[in-house]
């Protein structure tokens, strides 16, 4: 499996532990945005050493091939994090599936850089790893998030009731799901 990858604009890479702090400024700065989307775990979560260990706790998932994060940077400006894009719960060989999720620094939103790094990783990881179904689990209130997998080609496929905790209040999200053959 690739551990980077080149977009037109843009440089994915994979991270490990030693990149802990470049992570938590990208978290810190983007904190209040990302907490209403996403369920925050553990009280530290802010700190340089839970990054650190999340980052080597991935990495080592990512070598067993049952996850993949790429962190996204331009490539003009290559220690500045701009957003992310996950692929967790990679299971085969019988569901061929995995959930995917990204996020983006606040000053970078809506320039399609997202979308370009969906573009390209996508179809890596459905050559390289077999992978035929993405899924994206997308709080029904998110209409930038709708709008942005509905632009790459997902289809949604319904509500999942009172599906995952965040800020303390079990929430409805929206099933998406893209087939790698279409």
């Amino acid at each position: 499996m690739k551990f980077e990858i080149e977009t037109e604009r843009l440089n994915l890479r994979v991270l490990n532990k030693h990149n802990a702090e470049m992570v938590l400024e990208f978290y810190i700065r983007n904190r209040d945005i990302f907490e209403r989307y996403e369920p925050v775990i553990g009280d530290d979560f802010y700190s340089l050493s839970h990054q650190q260990k999340i980052l080597d706790f991935e990495y080592q998932n990512i070598m067993k091939l049952s996850m993949m994060r790429y962190w996204i940077f331009q490539k003009d400006n290559p220690c500045k994090i701009i957003g992310t894009v996950s692929f967790r719960n990679i299971v085969k060989p019988i569901y061929e599936s995995c959930t995917v999720g990204y996020k983006m620094d606040r000053d970078f939103v809506n320039h399609g850089f997202c979308t370009e790094a969906l573009e390209a990783t996508i179809p890596q990881l459905a050559k390289e790893l077999g992978i035929h179904r993405f899924e994206a689990l997308i709080l029904p209130d998110n209409e930038p998030s709708i709008h942005m997998v509905e632009k790459i080609g997902f289809k949604y496929e319904g509500i999942l009731r009172d599906k995952i905790i965040i800020r303390g209040r079990r929430l409805d999200h929206c099933m998406y799901a893209y087939l790698a053959d279409n």
